[in-house]
């Protein structure tokens, strides 16, 4: 009988002494990738427009619609190329819309994140994107990278809205994802 005492008692140990081990989280890296906010102002966060190309820099997703290529520059807004020939692609356009990391397209209605707002844009005409609708606040707001395990520059409110994050050298940064 006591056999069958025991092993149910070390079991009993060993499960609370287990339950109690929680395990230390990563200290923060001392080298690698830091990043800076780029900030902008609340004014200027909700103004898109449809501008000529630019150069693409830092590609994010792509979104293939009709003959069409859209792809987002992380950040920043939104290329727009005409595929028709893939072997010679053109770029039509580039849609700035600040702090853009996400699309979607439905019909001719391209959905976009903007900081803090759902936009609905119009593309039946790629070369002249147009806002149809805003949703404001539709998002959190975050004061951080995407990117974890990195140090990065705090954000200073006092100096606008951050739209996006880039990487650079950023002495004693302070905080840390």
């Amino acid at each position: 009988m006591h056999l069958h005492l025991r092993i149910p008692s070390l079991l009993l140990v060993w499960l609370l002494i287990d339950g109690c081990w929680r395990p230390a989280l990563p200290e923060p890296p001392t080298s690698g990738d830091t990043y800076r906010p780029v900030y902008a102002a609340a004014a200027d966060i909700r103004t898109i427009q449809t501008l000529p190309p630019q150069p693409l820099q830092n590609a994010g997703k792509i979104y293939i619609k009709d003959q069409y290529l859209f792809i987002n520059e992380v950040g920043r807004g939104i290329h727009v190329v005409d595929n028709r020939n893939p072997a010679r692609p053109v770029p039509l356009s580039f849609v700035s819309i600040p702090g853009n990391q996400e699309l979607a397209i439905k019909d001719s209605i391209l959905y976009a994140d903007n900081v803090l707002d759902l936009v609905a844009l119009n593309i039946a005409d790629p070369a002249t994107v147009r806002v149809v609708k805003r949703i404001e606040n539709a998002f959190p707001y975050s004061s951080y990278p995407l990117a974890t395990n990195v140090r990065f520059e705090c954000p200073d409110p006092t100096r606008g809205i951050v739209v996006r994050w880039e990487k650079a050298t950023v002495d004693n940064p302070e905080c840390y994802r």
